[in-house]
C-alpha cells in the first residue's frame, strides 16, 4: 500500500537504502557509480551546471572536503601531481611564466623579504645551482648537514684551525671544476683566506671530511 505521507515515504525509502547498502556496499556504490556515469554521459552540461553552483554556493565546505581527502591520500596525491605535471609539462611552463610576468613585482618583493630572513637556505640554493652548472657527479648538500660539519669541527677552519663562527666558507676538497662533488663528503669548513689561498689546487693539509650525517641529503629532484 502506497505511502499517504510522503515524509513517512522518505524515510522508509531512506531505511531500505541503508540497509540494502549495509548489505552489499560494493554493488551499490558500483550501480551508483554506473548509474552517475550513464547520466553524466546524457547530460553533461546540465551536471557541469549543477556542479559549479554548488562550488559557488559551498567554497568552505569544497576547501574541507579537498583538505580532508589529501591528507588521508598523500601517497595517492603526490603521484597524481606528478604524472599530470608530466603530461603537462610544457603547459604549465607557460602558464607559470605567464603569471610571473603578470605578477614580477610581488614575486621580487616576496624573494627580497624572504632572503633576509632566510640567508643561509638562499645561499644553499645558488651553492647547488652553481654545483650544477659545473656538472658536479653528486649535489645534494643540505643546509643542516653544512651545520652539522661546522660543529663537528667545532666552528674551525679545517686548514689552519681558526675559530670563526658564522664566518666560514664551504670549501670543496677535489674542486667543482676538476669533478668534485657539491655533497658532505667533499665539503670542510674553512676561513675565507684559506679558501681564497688553496682555490682550486689541492688541499694545504690532510683533512678528514665528515662521512656520516645524522641529517638527510637533499632528494634527487629537489634542487
Amino acid at each position: 500500500m502506497p505511502y499517504k505521507d510522503p515524509e513517512k515515504k522518505k524515510a522508509h525509502d531512506k531505511a531500505y537504502q541503508a540497509a540494502r547498502l549495509a548489505e552489499n556496499p560494493e554493488k551499490i556504490h558500483a550501480a551508483q557509480r554506473a548509474a552517475n556515469a550513464r547520466y553524466f554521459a546524457k547530460h553533461p552540461d546540465k551536471v557541469r551546471a549543477i556542479w559549479i553552483k554548488y562550488r559557488l554556493d559551498h567554497p568552505d565546505k569544497i576547501r574541507a572536503t579537498k583538505i580532508k581527502y589529501r591528507a588521508a591520500n598523500k601517497e595517492k596525491e603526490r603521484a597524481s601531481r606528478k604524472a599530470y605535471n608530466i603530461a603537462h609539462k610544457e603547459e604549465n611552463k607557460q602558464y607559470a611564466a605567464a603569471y610571473y610576468d603578470a605578477h614580477k613585482e610581488q614575486y621580487s618583493k616576496r624573494y627580497r623579504i624572504y632572503s633576509a630572513a632566510n640567508p643561509e637556505i638562499i645561499r644553499a640554493k645558488e651553492e647547488r645551482r652553481r654545483a650544477r652548472k659545473s656538472n658536479a657527479p653528486i649535489n645534494d648538500l643540505t643546509t643542516d648537514q653544512w651545520k652539522e660539519i661546522q660543529e663537528a669541527y667545532d666552528h674551525r677552519c679545517a686548514y689552519c684551525g681558526k675559530r670563526a663562527k658564522g664566518r666560514l666558507t664551504k670549501d670543496h676538497i677535489t674542486p667543482l671544476s676538476k669533478g668534485g662533488s657539491h655533497t658532505a663528503s667533499n665539503i670542510v669548513p674553512s676561513c675565507r683566506p684559506c679558501n681564497l689561498k688553496k682555490y682550486t689546487g689541492p688541499p694545504p693539509c690532510a683533512v678528514q671530511p665528515l662521512l656520516l650525517t645524522v641529517s638527510p641529503s637533499k632528494p634527487k629532484d629537489g634542487s
